[in-house]
C-alpha cells in the first residue's frame, strides 16, 4: 500500500502538469478575454480586421523575400465590463525581444459576444515567436508552433 500512494501522488502531477501545458493562455484587456490558440506561418494572408468583417485585402511574401508571415489565432470574449473605445493593434515578439508589428486592426470591437481573429505579421523565416501582447495584456504563444 505504501508504495502505490507515491506512485498515485506522481500521476496526480503528472496529468496536472499535462493538463497546464495544454492549457491555453489568456489574458484581459479593458474587458475583453484574449485566448491565444495557434500560430501559423505562410507566404500569402488575409489580412482582416478582427473582427471579420469586409476587408479582403490580402499579404504576399514575394519569392525574393526572405520573410513569412506569423499568423496568431486569437479567440476573443466581449466581457460586461468592456467600456467601448478602440484597442489597440497587437504586437508580437520574437525570443530576442524583437516586435512586429501587423497591418490589421481591432473594428467594432463589440458587435459580437465572441469571435476568432488571425493577426499576421511579416517576420524573418524561422522566427522564434514568443508572445503576442495589446499593451500590458500578454499572451504567452512559444509554445503553440507546431
Amino acid at each position: 500500500m505504501k508504495i502505490r500512494i507515491p506512485r498515485l501522488g506522481l500521476v496526480i502531477a503528472l496529468v496536472f502538469v499535462a493538463v497546464q501545458l495544454g492549457a491555453d493562455d489568456s489574458a484581459s484587456y479593458n474587458g475583453l478575454e484574449l485566448t491565444a490558440k495557434s500560430v501559423s506561418r505562410s507566404k500569402r494572408v488575409s489580412l482582416q480586421d478582427c473582427p471579420p468583417g469586409e476587408n479582403i485585402v490580402r499579404g504576399v511574401i514575394r519569392p525574393v523575400e526572405d520573410n513569412e508571415f506569423a499568423t496568431i489565432q486569437i479567440d476573443v470574449k466581449v466581457l460586461p465590463a468592456f467600456d467601448g473605445g478602440d484597442v489597440p493593434k497587437p504586437l508580437l515578439y520574437d525570443d530576442a525581444g524583437n516586435e512586429y508589428k501587423t497591418a490589421q486592426s481591432f473594428r467594432d470591437v463589440d458587435s459580437k459576444e465572441s469571435y476568432s481573429c488571425n493577426f499576421s505579421f511579416r517576420v524573418p523565416k524561422g522566427t522564434k515567436v514568443s508572445r503576442i501582447a495589446i499593451e500590458d495584456a500578454s499572451l504567452d504563444i512559444s509554445g503553440l508552433e507546431k
